[in-house]
């Protein structure tokens, strides 16, 4: 395995766990919604490229991104279907969007008219995607969602305005596609929750009739039974088993992680009593201990808060090991039974709830929080993706913080990705 993913530290991602994940989501919902996967951030950090092909392969609908690069590099690794991009796009990204088939949120006027120019301009030059990606989609090129701002005063346009903007599409013959709104609080706030949905049920009331999709629901709200009977819902963080705080709930759910990693030690020292180990000498041994080195540090996003206070599992074992002395930008020591050898696996995130070793217990354990440790993990370490589904597996190898190349022939039921820069985002 280490052969292959080529660092002695990895990301193993259980793809059966997201197809889990995504069942229990949608038993959920009424049989005509559908599911909007989210995908931006790299998909959490678990790798959006492969993670939107499996999405796709079981099933789910439609797609969104974060900003407009993420869109076209998915469809530069061939991924099909809607995709939207939930930022608040700018007139002048509305060409690329128009290109790659992507399907912007708008939220005034100046973007919808991007948009108008951006297919006159492509009338006129003649121009279309390249020909070696697919953007096949059945929601048509050029299409819109307006977003309506019910509270967050975060994106979207103000309820007043909203009919001003549908006017202004019909005007230019731009498709909207959807209209959506966000939550402010769907997790704490249930009533604020419940008058944010009032709120956009009665603003988009007449647009049923006019076969104009609405979604609301992000994660928090789909468990909580807040417009999960809309057209579309916007599951992220609970596909990868990611929970905002209180695990308990989503753990009732039957939902968990979807993501592990795993490292070996690179180096194990007998190290003497009253010895200081690390930068600032932060940490002294209590007697003659050994101390093991683990190749990674912040750089690949393991907290630099967890200082003294992490800790990893010896898998052999199931014993947990306290990370001693300073972590390192690309190293961590961890005290180890006397017995432990270079061969040895160790779990340093674990795919669980563990207050100790899950990110949702390191999120506590520094005052952080989980969306922040998942996408924070660095594309320095390779991903490796497995199914027992379809006895598939493949890993994708990171050659430096910016560069990557790899080539693998996945299970005939896979595209044949080929993947130049950035694979994990």
């Amino acid at each position: 395995m280490i052969s292959e993913v080529r660092r002695t530290v990895y990301i193993h991602i259980n793809l059966d766990q997201l197809t889990h994940n995504i069942n229990v989501l949608r038993s959920m919902l009424q049989p005509k919604t559908g599911i909007i996967g989210v995908v931006k951030a790299g998909a959490y950090g678990h790798g959006s490229v492969i993670i939107s092909h499996h999405l796709k392969r079981i099933g789910v609908e439609r797609l969104a991104v974060g900003i407009v690069d993420e869109g076209i590099h998915l469809r530069k690794h061939h991924v099909k279907g809607p995709i939207h991009v939930f930022g608040n796009i700018q007139s002048w990204e509305m060409h690329d969007c128009l290109r790659y088939n992507l399907i912007p949120n708008v939220s005034d006027e100046t973007a919808i008219l991007g948009m108008v120019d951006a297919l006159n301009n492509l009338k006129t030059s003649k121009g279309d995607v390249d020909g070696n990606i697919d953007y096949e989609s059945e929601v048509p090129q050029g299409s819109v969602n307006i977003k309506i701002d019910t509270g967050l005063f975060r994106n979207g346009c103000y309820p007043d305005d909203f009919p001003k903007l549908m006017q202004l599409s019909e005007d230019y013959e731009i498709h909207v596609d959807a209209v959506l709104t966000h939550f402010v609080d769907s997790w704490e706030d249930k009533e604020l929750t419940k008058l944010q949905l009032e709120r956009f049920l009665e603003i988009t009331k007449h647009l049923k009739s006019l076969g104009i999709k609405r979604h609301i629901a992000n994660s928090n709200a789909i468990s909580r039974g807040f417009g999960t009977d809309l057209d579309l819902v916007r599951p992220g963080s609970s596909m990868y088993g990611l929970p905002p705080d209180n695990s308990d709930e989503i753990k009732a759910f039957g939902i968990s992680p979807i993501a592990r990693m795993v490292a070996y030690p690179t180096l194990i020292k007998r190290v003497p009593k009253d010895t200081n180990i690390g930068y600032s000498s932060s940490y002294k041994t209590d007697k003659e201990e050994n101390i093991a080195v683990f190749s990674f540090g912040y750089a690949d996003g393991y907290c630099r808060n967890l200082t003294n206070k992490g800790f990893v599992i010896r898998e052999k074992t199931g014993e947990r090991c306290p990370v001693v002395g300073r972590v390192c930008m690309d190293a961590i020591t961890v005290r180890v039974p006397e017995d432990t050898t270079l061969s040895e696996q160790f779990t340093i995130i674990s795919a669980d709830y563990d207050p100790h070793t899950s990110l949702t217990g390191i999120a506590h354990t520094v005052g952080g929080s989980v969306f922040e440790l998942a996408t924070h993990l660095s594309t320095r370490i390779p991903r490796l993706y497995t199914t027992r589904e379809d006895h598939w597996n493949t890993s994708v190898t990171a050659r430096s913080p910016n560069t990557y190349i790899k080539s693998w022939q996945a299970n005939p039921k896979f595209t044949v990705y080929h993947t130049s820069q950035y694979p994990l985002k």
